[in-house]
């Protein structure tokens, strides 16, 4: 009789548990929310970050504030996240580097798959080779048959180690058989800065925020890393078509949340993304930072993060890439 009495207890704790998920969920959100990212304010991803939160309240009539936690590639972020309630007031806006953040860093104190319910995909990029205007370079064949030359005396800028940027250089010397010397910032904005300034005289960044060094003539683009060229700037050549035949990376953001965020939530999450992202407003702005929108259901975008991860174990193991070269 007892152990019946402990069944029907439990089971009225899990209804009772129930019940206060699916009241939380259709009040949410009653309070500012907070979308967090890995990197430095100001970046590409910061950017992003505010259109959300602006077309957030659009949406919602409630705010949401962007947070900035930079470090070690966007984990110190990540973890802050993962160890966050599920309750939908802390969401995490990650870019492509948190992909290949478990085989870069090794023990992590967070899955980077299984500790996040995805949301949405939200936009994607190509990176891209950008130089100084001043490099002794014009070219990609150029830089590279410098590099090949002289292994290690080219300096070139990432967003930090770990960074999407990085991981794209990092493949790039494997794949070309060079080694450029890195210097990592932090975050996107400061090393768009540092190849403005010719402190370093290329970087290897997202090509989303760099629209306005680029239409200036402040910086070059030599070619960007995906296979195909970017619509923008249909006259800069691909890698792939230059120098390593076939290489084909992009950057991408994402928007997600700690695991075992409420279906009901998350659903008003994609819905949102999936509205704004629509806006011809927002769409001609993210093409105008040198990025697409890309809307997904919560399930192929925990599809395809739980897929980039495989890649990028892959090729950090295989190019034996690490959080320093």
């Amino acid at each position: 009789m007892k152990k019946i009495l402990r069944l029907f207890a439990f089971a009225a704790l899990q209804l009772g548990a129930v019940a206060s998920h699916a009241q939380a969920a259709d009040t949410w959100p009653n309070r500012p929310v907070r979308i967090v990212h890995g990197f430095a304010p100001g970046g590409p991803i910061d950017h992003l970050a505010r259109l959300l939160a602006a077309q957030f309240h659009e949406h919602f009539k409630q705010s949401a504030i962007v947070e900035a936690k930079p470090g070690a590639g966007g984990t110190m972020a990540a973890r802050y996240v993962a160890r966050s309630a599920p309750d939908g007031y802390t969401l995490f806006l990650m870019a492509s580097g948190h992909a290949a953040a478990p085989s870069l860093y090794g023990a992590l104190p967070y899955d980077a798959v299984n500790d996040f319910t995805m949301i949405s995909m939200v936009a994607q990029s190509p990176f891209a080779i950008i130089a100084n205007p001043n490099a002794k370079f014009a070219t990609v064949q150029e830089l590279m048959k410098k590099a090949k030359a002289a292994p290690g005396t080219i300096d070139y800028g990432s967003g930090g180690n770990g960074s999407g940027m990085h991981l794209a250089a990092a493949l790039l010397q494997s794949r070309a058989g060079v080694r450029f010397n890195h210097v990592p910032y932090r975050g996107g904005s400061a090393t768009a800065l540092a190849v403005v300034s010719g402190e370093v005289p290329i970087i290897v960044t997202s090509m989303a925020g760099m629209s306005a060094y680029i239409d200036s003539g402040k910086v070059k683009p030599l070619a960007v890393t995906s296979r195909q060229r970017f619509a923008l700037y249909p006259d800069v050549p691909t890698l792939a078509e230059t120098v390593l035949p076939d290489f084909d990376v992009t950057a991408w953001y994402a928007l997600g949340g700690p695991k075992n965020l409420p279906p009901a939530i998350v659903a008003k999450l994609a819905e949102m993304v999936r509205v704004t992202l629509k806006r011809p407003e927002v769409a001609e702005g993210l093409r105008l930072q040198a990025a697409d929108a890309w809307s997904t259901t919560p399930t192929e975008a925990q599809a395809f993060v739980a897929k980039e991860v495989t890649r990028w174990t892959q090729v950090v193991r295989d190019e034996k890439i690490s959080a320093q070269n």
